[in-house]
């Protein structure tokens, strides 16, 4: 299972999963890169939940709640399994280009959403009021792909 760093969840995933998991490589200068990510992130709405992705089933499962998150306050608990966003299945490709699309719309602080998880063979609805990313986990999530950043520049030289 990989270890994915938690936002965000779910439409996040969809959207930026290539970025945070360092599938994404940016072209830019440091710099820029580390401006360009900083301003991407700055209006993103934030879960506060860290994942497991089992690349054999496709399955997110929650590894730990960030304390004091809209997660937390949602009632995401360690071991569910997220199963939608909005009404929108994540083992349903048609329904993940709709989040796709309608994630800069709905991911941003302040905006309720609704994930629906598996929690001991049941589904529930948990309700989350984004927040602003906070400044550690936006510095956290920024640092990783500058470090990734510099050893593939260096790779490259």
């Amino acid at each position: 299972m990989k270890k994915l760093v938690g936002l965000f969840v779910a439409i996040a995933i969809a959207a930026t999963l290539p970025v945070l998991a360092g599938d994404y490589k940016c072209t830019e200068s440091t710099q820029a890169c580390l401006d360009k990510m900083a301003e991407k992130y700055a209006d993103r709405g934030w879960v506060g939940i860290e994942m497991d992705h089992d690349e054999e089933t496709g399955l997110m499962t929650v590894s730990s709640v960030v304390a004091d998150s809209p997660a937390q306050r949602a009632g995401f608990k360690t071991g569910d399994e997220l199963v939608a966003l909005n009404g929108m299945r994540f083992d349903d490709e048609a329904q993940q280009a709709k989040m796709k699309e309608a994630y800069a719309a709905e991911m941003v602080p302040g905006n309720k959403v609704t994930y629906t998880v598996e929690r001991s063979g049941h589904d529930r609805n948990l309700d989350v009021t984004l927040a602003k990313v906070p400044e550690q986990v936006l510095a956290a999530w920024i640092g990783g792909h500058m470090l990734d950043h510099a050893s593939t520049a260096t790779a490259q030289k």
